[in-house]
């Protein structure tokens, strides 16, 4: 009886190269992770927030500021906010996505520097879903 000990690496190579291909062609449901929002029962539709030239504002849970995909610092808002009316006709309201896990200090300095900037429309948005219920 004669052992043979080699392996065929043609299948395995076949595979990663199907398993790479797939993956490269699939596409991805964003370009990132977004906040955990609050969920709550009896959330009022904001369709204005899916257009375009929509003015959105993310709190990340470690107090991260994005308006928009562009990472900023809270003092920065007010000026992004002014040069995004002065360039576009936007309607003056701000979207405001805030993690549910970040403090609240993080969320008011956003809502001041939205404030700042002369912007009376503010809406946060929430997840649509049942909240989660403890207990029985």
């Amino acid at each position: 009886m004669k052992l043979f000990c080699n392996i065929d690496a043609s299948a395995l190579a076949a595979v990663g190269f199907v398993l790479l291909v797939v993956m490269m062609i699939v596409p991805q449901p964003h370009h990132g992770y977004g906040p955990d929002l609050p969920r709550v029962s009896h959330a009022v539709s904001m369709s204005g927030a899916e257009r375009e030239d929509a003015m959105v504002i993310a709190v990340m849970r470690d107090g991260v500021v994005y308006f928009g995909s562009d990472r900023i610092s809270p003092r920065q808002l007010p000026s992004k906010i002014l040069d995004r009316l002065r360039d576009h006709a936007v309607e003056p309201r701000v979207y405001i996505r805030a993690d549910r896990r970040a403090f609240y200090f993080n969320v008011k300095e956003v809502l001041d520097g939205v404030r700042s900037a002369g912007i009376k429309r503010v809406a946060f948005l929430v997840d649509q879903r049942r909240p989660l219920t403890h207990g029985p």
